[in-house]
């Protein structure tokens, strides 16, 4: 009897010790993806203070510009007044130093004019490096987990929503629909970390606008502990596209382990 209840004391303190072990591992992944997400964060950060020179410097290249258009304006109208005047007048009547002043206005206003189309041309090498360089500065990640303790009888290609959302920058991420709806056209990082409950097998789908593009399971080793796969994608996805995470379609068990153990996870990783 005494050797009975020592057993039944060692199995549950094993069955309790794997799951601490299990949780301690979901925790690690999540402080890695938050690390990760801290990174690139602190990297945008960078180029905005970037763009806010640029832009500080394209706002005094247009100053610049809009001045030298005006004196090039005012240039070329004092060449027509006299060139009107030289034409008015004889020939004889217009002596060297009328014709060296107006030779020389000539030349400061084709010097001005191109200095100008320089400057203008420098300008816009400036707008449009600034155009892309912001082109780039979109903000998307988000971490969404099952917060309930278990999904119970799901169904075939039932969607899986991630209800209890840890971060969401853009918004793009819905935790009421368990949808993540591109925003920009780009290379995104999807990232499911599933897990199931002892002797349970589960297999879900990675639907991209309802298309499958991949497959991740958990379980499959029957063990009688909490069982947990992560996998990650790099996918080219364009504006708009919706991407979640469904239960195949195959006769496996029809529950998933909550608690914040099953989550997803994505963010931008450059726009193409």
């Amino acid at each position: 009897m005494m050797i009975s209840y020592i057993l039944c004391i060692c199995f549950i303190s094993l069955t309790v010790f794997g799951e601490e072990l299990h949780e301690h591992h979901n925790l690690q992944l999540i402080l890695k993806e938050m690390d990760l997400m801290k990174k690139m964060l602190q990297h945008n950060s960078e180029k905005l203070i970037e763009i806010d020179y640029l832009r500080e410097r394209t706002l005094v290249l247009e100053n610049e510009v809009e001045g030298l258009k005006h004196e090039n304006h005012n240039l070329n109208q004092k060449v027509k007044t006299l060139e009107r005047q030289c034409a008015q007048r004889p020939v004889e009547d217009v002596n060297e130093t009328e014709k060296s002043d107006t030779t020389n206005i000539q030349k400061y206003a084709y010097e001005q004019t191109f200095e100008l189309k320089k400057r203008t041309s420098h300008f816009n090498r400036q707008r449009s490096m600034i155009s892309g360089q912001t082109s780039l500065q979109a903000n998307i990640a988000f971490t969404a987990g099952v917060s309930v303790e278990n999904l119970h009888n799901l169904g075939h290609y039932q969607t899986i929503i991630f209800d209890q959302v840890i971060t969401n920058i853009g918004n793009a991420y819905h935790e009421h629909t368990g949808i993540f709806t591109v925003p920009v056209k780009g290379a995104y990082v999807i990232t499911l970390t599933m897990t199931v409950e002892p002797n349970k097998v589960q297999w879900l789908d990675l639907v991209v606008d309802g298309v499958y593009i991949n497959y991740i399971s958990a379980g499959l080793g029957s063990t009688d502990n909490y069982a947990s796969t992560t996998k990650q994608w790099i996918l080219e996805l364009d504006t708009g596209s919706e991407v979640w995470f469904r239960k195949t379609s195959d006769n496996n068990d029809q529950d998933l382990h909550g608690n914040m153990n099953t989550i997803m996870s994505g963010f931008l990783l450059f726009q193409t």
